[in-house]
């Protein structure tokens, strides 16, 4: 391995610091890409990561970010913040009222999607992959990676997927809607329903993304530590717009 990829940590007393207000989580300080960043994350045997309250007014409307979709698969390498990683995951899956509902439709509200993301570069999260939990809009660990490691490095050869500061797992338990082809149609349709919705909130937040094909479904429910009975459907690349 390469000098530079070494991680180098800040052997200080406040390396990891716990309050009231963090609990079993602690913040890590980290020189990546030659600078130091924070991470907020979770300690072994601790439990979730609270995302930034969602933004529900945008500065563009859903006629403009219709038009302005493309499929964007070059990006600058400028890392995202946890804001707008909680911001896309909300968009594909948040919890929209009191009952339960979310952002995308759900057959008889079945709700069989799971959606993870692979943190490659974001702001205020440690490096690998975290689960999405819509009701207390936070994330759960999956698993962890070192900085300039790619996760998903065994699952496609896809460049966009490698470059990207965040990768965007949209996984399904097709059990939860029922036995059948009809039931596991829907859950497909629910499947495009979110991504669409991810899509379309990338434009919102001028941002690039795209559905990639090409990717070994099994191979990223294993990289990611998906359940055995998760089915990945849809991987979604999401970084700023090169160019």
């Amino acid at each position: 391995m390469k000098r530079r990829n070494f991680l180098t940590l800040f052997a200080a007393p406040s390396l990891l610091s716990n309050s009231p207000q963090t609990g079993a989580r602690g913040q890590l300080t980290v020189i990546h890409r030659g600078r130091p960043r924070a991470f907020c994350g979770p300690l072994a045997g601790s439990g979730t990561i609270s995302l930034p309250a969602v933004k529900k007014a945008g500065g563009i409307s859903i006629e403009a970010a219709l038009a302005k979709r493309r499929s964007i698969r070059s990006y600058t390498g400028g890392a995202l913040t946890l804001a707008e990683v909680g911001q896309l995951l909300w968009a594909a899956q948040g919890v929209t009222s009191t009952d339960g509902k979310r952002t995308a439709p759900s057959a008889m509200h079945r709700y069989p999607l799971e959606i993870a993301v692979v943190a490659q570069d974001v702001d205020g999260l440690a490096n690998g992959a975290y689960r999405y939990l819509p009701a207390k809009h936070s994330l759960e660990q999956l698993t962890a990676s070192l900085p300039e490691t790619r996760l998903l490095k065994g699952a496609t050869p896809q460049a966009q997927v490698h470059s990207a500061p965040a990768v965007f797992v949209i996984a399904a338990v097709y059990e939860r809607m029922g036995q059948g082809a009809r039931n596991r149609t829907w859950t497909d349709y629910e499947a495009g329903l979110a991504s669409e919705n991810l899509l379309l909130e990338a434009v919102g937040l001028g941002l690039g993304a795209v559905v990639t094909g090409g990717v070994d479904a099994t191979r990223v429910r294993e990289a990611v530590k998906l359940n055995g009975n998760e089915e990945v459907i849809v991987v979604i690349p999401v970084g700023h717009p090169a160019g």
